[in-house]
């Protein structure tokens, strides 16, 4: 595994936490072309309304993104956006660019006010310790009830060459992401030399079949963001929806996909990890809110913990999401003792699919949320 061409990472402990890494950096050579996404809870994390300014002043052209763990900055009024906006400027100083060209993402815990002090007294060792191969002192960095690190990474040939694809994650709870233009995570870098219309749908299409089609709670974080950055390093150019593009966009999409399923995987208190499959909706859009609705219904996550079948929570579901049901609806199952399940579903209404992802609902998740603070 090495990272796309024309990044370097760095993560160090700086006493956000009281031992583990908690502050990452990622540097661009030159400037990289981003994407970004955020979620579209109404509360949004200082970070990110520092971003949204910041992209459209940069006009997506993205040279750093600085990230913490251990705190949200998160409902912290004028003061969270002006500890933000600090960091930004004094890191801007020592990599001699403007801080608009400077992203941010932090999580948490909400409410709590950013230790600025630490973080601006770590900034020169988080330079300093910049290298193309410490990406996963950054993954680990900005952790927080995650048991592991969240890494994936593909390449996809266009034109014959070789182009990196690097995907790096955190998330355990509060996951239910529905990002839009989770706590949940994601960085994708990439050295692809690609037209931004195309890397915008790319990524679009990418998000909706991962990170937009998971839940471990149903609960929506005011941090949710995803970011993707290309360095534009690699010779050949993507232009239009030739077969590179669809080799590029195709393996994209499983880096997403990997990272969202991880994130699932390592869902707190979680003992096993469920894939739905709605088959025959009306249309997309409806397949998919039949598939979240199943995900984020307690009675059906806690009957996949009992190992009990009650495929009524499976209706109670559909039906609450205002899905028109017949009975001719098919339902299916793999074995519940598994640690992995799948669960099939045929509306009997149209031709449209989708996959969503998601965990039971267990003690341990009561035990971890009942005392995180």
């Amino acid at each position: 595994m090495k990272a796309p061409k024309g990044f370097t990472f760095s993560g160090i402990h700086s006493g956000i936490k009281r031992k583990k890494l908690d502050l990452g950096l990622v540097v661009s050579e030159d400037f990289s072309d981003c994407v970004c996404f955020f979620t579209n809870n109404k509360v949004k994390a200082s970070p990110i309304i520092l971003n949204l300014n910041n992209l459209k002043i940069s006009n997506s052209q993205v040279k750093a993104i600085i990230v913490n763990s251990g705190n949200a900055n998160s409902f912290t009024g004028k003061q969270g956006l002006k500890d933000a906006q600090l960091i930004n400027k004094e890191l801007s100083k020592l990599l001699n660019i403007r801080p608009e060209f400077i992203l941010s993402a932090s999580t948490g815990i909400i409410g709590k006010r950013l230790p600025v002090g630490k973080i601006l007294k770590n900034l020169n060792r988080l330079v300093a310790e910049l290298s193309p191969d410490n990406f996963e002192k950054f993954s680990q960095a900005i952790l927080t009830t995650d048991t592991q690190r969240k890494l994936f990474f593909k390449e996809a040939k266009v034109s014959g060459e070789k182009v990196r694809i690097l995907g790096i994650a955190k998330g355990a709870g509060m996951i239910y992401p529905q990002l839009n233009k989770a706590t949940m995570l994601g960085f994708i870098f990439t050295d692809v030399n690609i037209k931004r219309s195309l890397l915008i749908q790319a990524c679009k299409e990418g998000v909706d079949l991962s990170f937009n089609s998971i839940s471990v709670d149903g609960c929506r974080s005011t941090n949710d963001s995803v970011f993707v950055l290309t360095s534009k390093k690699s010779y050949s150019y993507i232009e239009r929806k030739d077969k590179n593009f669809r080799e590029f966009s195709l393996q994209l999409k499983e880096v997403m996909l990997s990272l969202a399923k991880s994130i699932v995987k390592d869902a707190e208190g979680a003992t096993k990890f469920i894939e739905i499959e709605i088959n025959s909706a009306r249309t997309k859009e409806e397949a998919r809110r039949a598939g979240l609705a199943i995900t984020n219904s307690n009675l059906f996550k806690t009957a996949i913990y009992g190992e009990n079948p009650n495929w009524g929570r499976i209706i109670s579901a559909l039906g609450q999401a205002q899905i028109p049901l017949k009975d001719n609806i098919s339902i299916k199952y793999t074995s519940l003792k598994a640690k992995e399940i799948r669960l099939k579903i045929d509306l009997k209404r149209g031709k449209y699919s989708w996959r969503v992802y998601t965990s039971d609902l267990t003690p341990d998740y009561i035990k971890i949320n009942s005392s995180y603070s």
